[in-house]
């Protein structure tokens, strides 16, 4: 999918490649060193819409984490040098 995924992702195939596709989407929209902010929120929105409310999505290069998740609703990737952290 284009994406370097870390550790097993805890959410499901379809839900996955959708969440990577909108990343790739967004990332050549804008650009994310400048706008990763635009990326997190227009992400959040559309898997709201999409695959119901309260996703959280965090986009940068180097930051940390600790985030407690509903199962299967976790995911963390690399797109380039920059990381995603989406869960719900």
């Amino acid at each position: 999918m284009g994406a370097r995924v870390l550790y097993p992702p805890d959410v499901p195939d379809d839900i996955l490649e959708d969440v990577i596709q909108k990343a790739q989407r967004l990332t050549e929209e804008h650009n994310p060193d400048r706008e990763g902010q635009r990326i997190a929120e227009a992400m959040k929105h559309e898997l709201d819409q999409k695959w119901g409310p309260y996703w959280h999505v965090i986009v940068g290069r180097h930051f940390g984490t600790y985030v407690i998740s509903s199962t299967q609703r976790f995911v963390y990737f690399y797109l380039g040098p920059h990381a995603f952290c989406v869960y719900k």
